[in-house]
């Protein structure tokens, strides 16, 4: 009798141990579906660019601020992978990266023309990323020294010598830029190539090497632009439009309001070429993300760009316009309407932009 009772105590003990065991494990599972991903997690943002450059201020600047937009407030860390102007660090996102959205990429803006001319050292398809969001808006402009004989568009088809345009390649983007606004508006360029930075190219003006630049209107929150407008060094000759730029003078025309009618094939081409001058810092993550996950991202994105201490630090840093800055769904529809265009354009891209340089 008392054997029985020992054992149906012992049962009962047992069973009341599986019980609570088993409540506390649906409790701890519970407790884990309810913890937001990203706590306890650090996503490691890419900077496509070596330290110092715009694209690595602007990734510092996003991992310093977006952790505090997400649920569960990760730790961000910036790396930079340079490397082929950037399609090192995109390969390795849609090819190597987990698809767990622990991954982010500040993007080289204009990456995705080299893959609409067929480059084969790019190896994925810039539509089947997933874009987060943009901001800034950087278009491109011509300024030529005030000293020169090239101060508008029709000295320029009047003079005895064609501007010297200083660049850094052939493939660089102010190198097609130029020469599609001279084709545009009817006047010659000559290039002066070989620079191997921005400040190389300013210096290269200073020193009378070259007359002209074409580049975006950022430059001028940078030395020496600052002085040289202040010194009447510079004339700004045209601006890319059709929307004017917020920090060039109001009567710098654009390209759209000169062109001629019979431009509007070259002016288009110009268009999806330089697009990326209104998605100036866009930042994706891999393919193939949950949505759930994608969506956390995208929000935490643009809560970020509303925060007034990322503005602050922007607008010192970046020329932050609080007005200039595409959604993530916004970017992801740009980047598929640019790259999907049909054949002849396509050719005639490969025709502008040459193999050897990006």
């Amino acid at each position: 009798m008392r054997r029985r009772r020992l054992i149906r105590l012992f049962t009962g003990f047992f069973l009341l141990t599986g019980l609570l065991c088993a409540t506390g494990a649906i409790n701890s599972t519970k407790a884990a579906e309810t913890r937001p991903f990203y706590e306890g997690k650090t996503i490691q943002l890419l900077i496509s660019t070596s330290p110092g450059g715009a694209t690595d201020v602007a990734g510092r600047l996003t991992a310093r601020h977006l952790g505090k937009y997400l649920p569960g407030h990760p730790n961000i860390i910036a790396q930079n992978m340079p490397g082929a102007g950037g399609i090192v660090s995109a390969n390795y996102l849609a090819n190597v990266v987990k698809p767990d959205g622990l991954t982010i990429l500040a993007v080289n803006r204009a990456n995705y023309l080299e893959q609409m001319v067929g480059r084969p050292e790019v190896k994925l398809d810039f539509r089947k990323l997933n874009w987060l969001g943009s901001f800034n808006r950087a278009p491109m402009m011509i300024a030529c020294r005030k000293d020169s004989p090239h101060t508008s568009i029709d000295a320029m088809r009047k003079a005895k010598n064609p501007p010297r345009f200083g660049e850094g390649g052939t493939g660089s983007i102010s190198y097609v830029f130029s020469n599609l606004v001279a084709e545009i508006l009817d006047f010659k360029v000559k290039h002066v190539t070989g620079y191997g930075s921005a400040r190389e190219i300013d210096l290269g003006m200073e020193r009378g090497e070259a007359d002209c630049r074409a580049t975006s209107d950022i430059a001028l929150v940078r030395p020496p632009w600052p002085n040289w407008v202040q010194q009447g060094y510079i004339v700004f000759v045209i601006q890319q439009g059709p929307k004017k730029s917020r920090v060039l003078p109001e009567n710098v025309p654009t390209i759209h309001e000169l062109a001629p009618a019979n431009a509007k094939a070259t002016l288009d081409l110009m268009d999806i070429m330089v697009a990326y001058t209104e998605f100036d810092r866009p930042f994706a993550t891999s393919p193939g993300i949950p949505a759930e996950r994608l969506q956390l991202l995208r929000e935490g994105f643009e809560k970020m760009l509303a925060d007034s201490s990322f503005q602050q630090e922007a607008k010192k840093l970046v020329d932050w316009d609080s007005a200039s800055f595409f959604s993530g769904a916004e970017l992801q529809k740009k980047i598929e309407r640019t790259v999907s265009q049909p054949p002849a354009v396509i050719k005639r891209i490969k025709e502008i932009l040459p193999e050897s340089d990006s």
